[in-house]
């Protein structure tokens, strides 16, 4: 079956020096998937007109589909209208549709249209445009040589609104689609070797239209299967199937499917329980509460986090006792124990989550070395506690111990009571 070969490109010195994250390419990825069609291959260029072209030609001789992001504002460094008008052959025109866009968005704000706007409407000759509400440069759809190129704003809520109305309806206008399906679930406290010891005699018979792939992050891994088939039905049920018996196999470790996240999982699991929930944080200074809160609806069953830094605030707001922050410390299981029972107390809370530990760099003894961190979930009925044994990363041990927080409540939850 032919695939429909797709190319990003995009443009910003900001992406090279590492000021801004390349998000643009990853939603791309997530829009045309429901089309089932993927992203083959990206490239990552400078605001430069050499670099551009270059990257131009690669596509062109790769791909039929060129998704170009960045360089379409007012400012000096924004070329990328005049690489392609050269590109293409053709003259740059000036377009009283984009300019009546412009004056719609400016005016109502007060802004003045200066020259620099008026510049900002010249468009390849070529150009259909396409409308983008959310700011000023309007995407640009061009086709030559029997390929789709399409131009959009660097910006990723500009660049997701031209996705939405603009590209996606273009491309299933001219029957680009495939029959690319795939599933995803999401498993939580193991690792990549020990997930495929468990799934991989399961798929022995997997046929080689459908691919396996891990997707591993701190504490989770995302366990994928992607196919395509001119049987559209035929695959979807395989996939499905092949899905389901690894769900089955791997248990309660599989904490979502698709789309999701861990705090999602979380937040449906107590919602679908009627529990509440509140943190007491020490090491990870609110990270945990912040995924929590991540998530829309989340004050249905999140209802606040304690950030006891120091011993004072421990012993004052979660009573952890004087004795066992003297006799046992400040990082202990007897620790987090008491700071769990503490929120629940303060919050008033059916469940809490408790971190404490050596985040890093420094701080660490024989005893209890950098990487050292006391995990705790549950209320004064039923506790359940762990210790992590992490690395010297501070940033890597908060996340890593966030996650393992709340794969420990989540653990806690699906509990027998």
């Amino acid at each position: 079956m032919k695939v429909t070969r797709i190319g990003v490109i995009n443009i910003g010195d900001e992406l090279l020096l590492g000021q801004v994250i390349d998000s643009n390419s990853a939603r791309i990825g997530q829009f045309l998937a429901p089309l089932g069609l993927s992203v083959h291959r990206k490239w990552c260029v400078g605001d430069d007109a050499n670099e551009i072209k270059y990257a131009l030609c690669e596509a062109s001789e790769t791909s039929e589909i060129i998704l170009i992001t960045g360089g379409l504002g007012p400012t000096r460094d924004d070329v990328t209208k005049k690489v392609l008008a050269e590109y293409f052959g053709v003259g740059l025109v000036f377009s009283e549709e984009n300019y009546s866009h412009l004056k719609n968005l400016l005016e109502p704000r007060n802004v003045p249209i200066r020259e620099v706007h008026r510049q900002q409407c010249y468009m390849p000759a070529n150009a259909t445009l396409l409308e983008n509400k959310m700011g000023t440069a309007m995407g640009m759809w061009m086709e030559n040589g029997g390929k789709i190129y399409v131009a959009m704003p660097g910006v990723p809520y500009e660049m997701d609104y031209i996705m939405t109305h603009g590209v996606l309806p273009g491309l299933i206008a001219k029957s680009y689609s495939s029959n690319m399906y795939h599933q995803t679930i999401h498993v939580g406290g193991m690792g990549e070797t020990e997930i495929a010891a468990i799934i991989e005699p399961l798929l022995d018979p997997l046929p080689e239209y459908i691919s396996l792939a891990y997707l591993p992050a701190l504490g989770t891994v995302r366990v994928r299967l992607t196919g395509n088939h001119e049987n559209a039905d035929l695959l979807k049920n395989q996939i499905d199937e092949y899905i389901g018996q690894m769900v089955i196999s791997l248990g309660e470790k599989v904490f979502a499917a698709g789309d999701s996240s861990l705090e999602k999982a979380i937040g449906t699991l107590l919602m679908e329980k009627g529990l509440s929930i509140g943190t007491a944080e020490s090491c990870t200074g609110g990270n945990i509460a912040h995924k929590i809160t991540s998530i829309p609806g989340s004050s249905v069953y999140f209802k606040g986090g304690i950030v006891s830094y120091t011993n004072s605030v421990k012993n004052s707001l979660l009573h952890v006792s004087a004795h066992t922050l003297e006799f046992h410390g400040a990082v202990s299981e007897e620790t987090v124990r008491e700071m769990v029972v503490g929120c629940c107390t303060a919050l008033g809370v059916d469940l809490a989550v408790a971190v404490s530990g050596i985040a890093g760099p420094d701080g660490g003894t024989d005893e209890l070395p950098v990487g050292s961190i006391f995990i705790a979930a549950g209320n004064s009925d039923k506790i359940f506690t762990r210790k992590l044994k992490l690395g010297k990363d501070r940033s890597r041990n908060i996340e890593t111990a966030s996650i393992y927080a709340l794969l420990l409540a989540r653990e806690w939850i699906l509990s027998p009571k």
